[in-house]
């Protein structure tokens, strides 16, 4: 069952424990929600009213979620390295939503002629988990007056699987899935969605992500930025959030 999106392709939600990074299973299944609160030794969340900055947007995968091997090696791992090359090289409609995940590894796997099965390689995608220290982070964002968005590539099955089984579905105020929006990071189009359906001009938009062509993107069009080293966990991402915020202080 989907929620219902405005004519831009984005989806827009309605409205709490910071502990030790969970392992990353198989498939992972959200057991928890953060806490109200975060612990006061922690870097506090400014009021929106005292920065620059209304609107966050972040990343999932590495940021959000931990996704324990890198991505390029988990794919060569699965299928091999002309998989993982191919793979790179060919999804970008279906993080655009104009074709599915399952049909391009069908694809790959009778082109390549691989000894992977299409359910197989599907599986790599259902790998992943919600860092609680993270969600903790959006939910004060949240409380403290920001908008905060989702800016994630990725294919339908995945993004329905994140919504459904990780609990993503209402978690921010704005879900920027590429395959709903038809167009992917590092697009300047992408951002530009984005900010016009949060009401933001450029410099009033800080984007935290772990990929530094998306970085440069964002950058290109005056949007702040927070490059995030994959997996750094939570507590980090909200140093470097809490910092970035607190630098385009009104005082």
């Amino acid at each position: 069952m989907e929620t219902d999106r405005d004519k831009s392709g984005i989806e827009i939600s309605g409205r709490d424990r910071c502990h030790e990074q969970p392992p990353l299973p198989p498939v992972a299944v959200l057991t928890h929600r953060p806490a109200s609160r975060s612990s006061p030794d922690l870097p506090q969340v400014p009021a929106a009213t005292t920065t620059s900055v209304r609107t966050v947007m972040l990343d999932a995968d590495g940021v959000l979620q931990l996704i324990g091997t890198p991505w390029t090696q988990a794919l060569r791992d699965a299928g091999g390295t002309e998989f993982a090359h191919a793979l790179l090289a060919e999804e970008e409609d279906a993080l655009c939503g104009r074709e599915s995940l399952t049909t391009l590894l069908e694809r790959l796997v009778a082109r390549l002629g691989l000894a992977a099965t299409t359910d197989s390689l599907l599986a790599l995608w259902y790998r992943a988990v919600p860092d609680p220290c993270a969600w903790q982070l959006v939910a004060e964002l949240r409380s403290a007056g920001y908008t905060t968005v989702l800016a994630t590539n990725q294919q339908y099955e995945r993004r329905q699987w994140m919504r459904e089984t990780l609990g993503y579905r209402g978690q921010v105020d704005i879900e920027g899935y590429s395959c709903t929006l038809g167009v992917a990071k590092p697009q300047p189009e992408y951002f530009t969605r984005l900010l016009e359906e949060s009401g933001s001009e450029p410099r009033q938009a800080l984007f935290v992500d772990d990929n530094t062509d998306n970085i440069s993107a964002a950058q290109s069009l005056g949007i702040r930025t927070v490059h995030h080293r994959a997996d750094s966990g939570g507590q980090v991402l909200r140093q470097e959030v809490v910092a970035a915020l607190a630098s385009s202080s009104r005082h």
